[in-house]
């Protein structure tokens, strides 16, 4: 109620009230036609003008984009009224009266004090029967403020019923202050010419028999204000906006406070990222130097005992440099003072390469290979580049190398959808482990279903709904099954020729032995799954979810 209210105000409701001095021809003499009024001279004349202090209590009967204007004059009570003596102290003995105007039906306003609501209604009674076209109240108690609201007590009228719509005609209120001044001022300009303020000064220039009186003006507003329908559609404008703001905010805070839940779930390790195929992760440098480098099969007699002995290894890495080599002073582990010596269940082979291992003996040095932390052991040739470029995960066990904890920067809303899609299937799963054929297409399922491990494997790790990344389309690469390693198509070495103890420490050997890792990984999560939103995703929807982000 409370917009209609305000569009009522708006439109109807008084923003001014001004006062001049008007010199009207008397009919009594003058011809019928020369009935035209002139403005005194403002050096002459009463003035005034009050804007914005102006209480509307009725706007009946205002015509839209018309001002309302009249003679100013008080309308006479009934000589037996007892309104009459009350209303005596703050009425003048000469104001203007209904008999001191010309005789013809001009407009007129009419101004009285709200002595009480039934001397009030009284005054409205007397004005209905003159041609008045307002009505202007004062509450005589010398106030210099806005007079009270429309809806307070004071302007209340018991069992007087609707008198807004009996009046027909609009009523104002003004302070006390403003109403005795023009209570004053009526009461100067009811006479004759020469009694008026200047009186014999305006007689020079106007016929001393005219009428010289107050006119009032009252701007209702109307003229310059907007269309009652345009100020309601723009306030429905506004209410939608505000709701479409806070809804706005309401969802980018609670994807705000997901991501916050996903960021703490993955530094306690109950998450794994890349594992779970939601976001491709890389080993920074840092960490990947501090993973543990070993001299393969070397004795306890020979084993590396020094820093400056495995700097002096690691110089034979390519890329490798003072600063990236995690000393053991400085409470790192680089390489184990004790000998790693592999027995016939362990890894004899780099499994991206294919080349055997070469243990390290009196004669001659052993190679050097990374443990990651799943204890598989590779060439640091092979599987650094892989690790620092491509993914985190073993190429043989796909569990990470990152250590328990890690959490990229950004976390993003991309991310934790996909997170909460697979947290979902793999409840569904665990419920109901039927509740696969209602997730995978029939012709997938078909093909899966006789692998005996399927349902024990989608229950650890989840289920990979990651598509293949850009990448990975580039390099058309099969994964090679265990029982074809040999078909890698890796140089062979003479048959006279020595088993190399390290392998080539060239780019050309990076770049083949990780794409190499990278086929053997399979299928990777996305590097940007936000970015792999977008570029499916039309332009008009991503304005959308911008303003309103996707749960």
């Amino acid at each position: 109620m409370s917009s209609f209210w305000f569009v009522d105000w708006l439109n109807k409701g008084a923003q001014s009230l001004r006062v001049i001095t008007l010199v009207v021809p008397n009919p009594e003499w003058r011809s019928s036609g020369d009935n035209q009024a002139m403005q005194v001279n403002e050096s002459m004349s009463f003035q005034f003008l009050t804007s914005f202090d102006i209480r509307t209590l009725s706007s009946r009967g205002t015509n839209r984009g018309n001002d309302v204007t009249g003679l100013l004059y008080v309308p006479t009570l009934a000589e037996s009224d007892p309104c009459v003596n009350a209303s005596a102290p703050y009425v003048p003995q000469n104001v203007t009266r209904r008999e001191q105007l010309p005789p013809d039906d001009f407009n007129l306003i009419g101004l009285a004090p709200w002595v009480s609501s039934t001397c009030a209604l009284h005054y409205m009674e007397a004005a209905r029967r003159d041609p008045v076209h307002s009505l202007v109240f004062f509450v005589p108690d010398n106030g210099t403020g806005i007079p009270p609201d429309v809806h307070d007590r004071q302007w209340d009228i018991p069992n007087a019923g609707n008198w807004k719509a009996e009046n027909g005609f609009p009523i104002y209120a003004i302070n006390g202050e403003k109403g005795a001044k023009l209570m004053n001022a009526s009461s100067l300009y009811s006479g004759n010419m020469t009694d008026v303020p200047f009186g014999h000064d305006l007689t020079e220039f106007y016929d001393s028999r005219d009428y010289v009186r107050l006119f009032v003006d009252i701007d209702t507003g109307n003229g310059t204000s907007l269309p009652s329908l345009w100020i309601f559609l723009l306030i429905v404008l506004g209410i939608l906006l505000a709701i479409i703001g806070l809804t706005s905010f309401a969802m980018h805070w609670l994807q705000r406070r997901r991501r916050q839940n996903l960021r703490r779930r993955v530094q306690r390790g109950e998450v794994d990222l890349e594992a779970l195929g939601i976001k491709r992760l890389t080993v920074p440098q840092d960490l990947l130097t501090a993973m543990p480098l070993y001299t393969y099969g070397k004795t306890a007699d020979g084993a590396v005992s020094s820093a400056t002995d495995a700097d002096t290894d690691l110089e034979k890495l390519p890329n490798a440099t003072q600063t990236e080599h995690v000393r053991t002073a400085a409470g790192i582990p680089a390489k184990r003072k004790s000998s790693y010596n592999p027995t016939a269940l362990e890894q004899p082979t780099c499994a991206i390469c294919l080349e055997d291992y070469v243990p390290a003996t009196q004669e001659e040095e052993g190679t050097m290979v990374r443990e990651l932390p799943c204890h598989h052991i590779f060439h640091p040739e092979c599987v650094d580049t892989f690790l620092r470029d491509s993914s985190s995960l073993c190429p043989m066990c796909k569990k990470s190398a990152l250590p328990n904890g890690y959490c990229p920067r950004v976390i993003t809303n991309a991310m934790v959808r996909r997170e909460r899609i697979l947290r979902r299937m793999r409840e569904r799963l665990a419920e109901d482990p039927d509740a696969v054929d209602g997730i995978f297409p029939p012709s997938f399922h078909q093909r899966m279903r006789s692998l005996p491990v399927v349902r024990q494997y989608r229950a650890q790790r989840g289920m990979d709904i990651v598509p293949p990344t850009a990448s990975q389309q580039m390099t058309q690469l099969d994964p090679v099954p265990p029982s074809n390693m040999s078909e890698v198509p890796l140089a062979p070495a003479a048959d006279n020729e020595r088993p190399q103890v390290q392998p080539p420490a060239t780019q050309a050997h990076q770049s083949w032995a990780r794409q190499r890792a990278e086929a053997m990984l399979g299928r990777r999560a996305p590097a940007d799954p936000e970015a792999e939103e977008a570029r499916a995703t039309p332009a008009w929807r991503k304005a959308f979810r911008g303003l309103f982000p996707r749960h």
